[in-house]
């Protein structure tokens, strides 16, 4: 994982991975890098070679929250080639929540949904992201 973060004078980062990256990984070892603890992943583009995430199955009424949320998501781990064609997100508290959609030409299929670690570059992915100072809570 070698992550290459350009910074502009306003603030905002471009983050660059490369081929074979832990997208989720790379992002929190970045924050861990440039100590942000709050901040809002703009955008994101590029490719992977192995999809990672998870999405909101549906139901009939809201279930009641429990402890375990898991209940109430379908999981998706893939190999093959998936087009990145939005990613974006918030950093709170030092921790990534991003959300992503991406699309399969092998499978015409398009998937929105949580990223979760696995996810793998394939070519190249580039995000923008922009640390936020002074956040509190009300």
């Amino acid at each position: 994982m070698a992550y290459k973060a350009l910074k502009s004078k306003g603030g905002k980062i471009v983050l660059k991975l490369e081929r074979g990256d832990d997208v989720l990984e790379s992002i929190t070892q970045f924050i861990e890098d440039y100590e942000v603890r709050d901040g809002v992943l703009l955008a994101g583009i590029g490719s992977l070679s192995k999809l990672g995430m998870h999405y909101v199955v549906p139901y009939e009424d809201f279930p009641e929250m429990t402890e375990d949320e898991d209940e109430l998501d379908e999981r998706i781990v893939s190999e093959g080639a998936w087009e990145v064609g939005n990613m974006q997100g918030m950093i709170h508290d030092g921790k990534p929540h991003v959300h992503l959609t991406v699309y399969s030409p092998e499978r015409d299929q398009t998937i929105s949904g949580h990223l979760e670690s696995g996810c793998r570059v394939h070519t190249l992915m580039e995000m923008v992201l922009e640390p936020l100072e002074g956040l509190e809570s009300s």
